[in-house]
């Protein structure tokens, strides 16, 4: 239990906020590259709050 509060706690302060950096930039590159032209930002941003709440709704349940 130690060792998943442990991650827990690494993954929030260390990763969260790069990895979300990353896939941001990710998707402006792509899109700039035209690869994305079927993920507008209209589908994209709501796909994004989706992912958010489910994430959040699902780390609250595993505490």
């Amino acid at each position: 239990m130690a060792r998943l509060a442990s991650v827990n706690q690494f993954w929030r302060h260390e990763l969260f906020w790069p990895a979300i950096l990353i896939l941001a930039g990710v998707y402006f590159l792509l899109s700039n590259l035209g690869l994305l032209n079927w993920l507008t930002p209209g589908i994209f941003w709501p796909i994004v709050l989706i992912a958010l709440g489910v994430w959040l709704i699902a780390r609250r349940s595993w505490r």
